[in-house]
């Protein structure tokens, strides 16, 4: 019995050592990685305004995040011009679409941004086929979920949006993501 409490104590030690002293930290991240997946939601909608303008809201949410950088770019075509944000310059280069980034915050185990953009069509006068919004989620290494689901076009100077009320993509979770 005396060596088990030996070699118990010398585990312990170790997992204590490892996470910084911090035991509580140690035990939040070892729950988190074991006990949960990790999800991906995106929430979209579109509010009318007066004339051509639209009202373009977007939500993305990363639920029990592990690691403390994430990056959502949302992808607009570029037959649509954004009155209110400028095009983001560090995310990839996707033809045909303009990219704007989401001020992710990181809330508890989330990690969450929400953003308005006004948007109305180049050519007012002109029907724009549809096309999906591309949303990449990424961190500072790897980019971890794409989305597609949300499609826009004009038709009849009428923007529309389509699309589910949320999408939702689980992955398990790794160290590393």
């Amino acid at each position: 019995m005396r060596k088990f409490w030996r070699v118990f104590g010398w585990v312990f030690l170790g997992i204590f050592l490892q996470f910084k002293f911090n035991a509580l930290y140690g035990i939040v991240f070892l729950e988190n990685l074991n006990f949960h997946d990790r999800t991906y939601w995106v929430e979209m909608n579109m509010i009318p305004t007066e004339e051509s303008l639209r009202i373009l809201k977007v939500k993305t949410t990363v639920h029990h995040s592990l690691g403390p950088d994430y990056f959502a770019n949302v992808y607009i075509p570029e037959n649509y011009k954004v009155l209110n944000e400028t095009p983001y310059a560090g995310a990839e280069v996707l033809p045909g679409y303009l990219a704007y980034k989401m001020n992710m915050k990181r809330k508890y185990r989330d990690v969450l941004a929400e953003n308005h953009f006004i948007i109305a069509p180049l050519k007012a006068e002109e029907d724009i086929p549809v096309k999906p919004i591309k949303i990449h989620f990424e961190n500072l290494r790897q980019r971890l979920h794409s989305d597609e689901t949300y499609q826009i076009s004009t038709l009849k100077l009428k923007t529309q949006l389509e699309g589910p009320e949320v999408a939702e993509a689980t992955y398990p979770q790794k160290l590393g993501m």
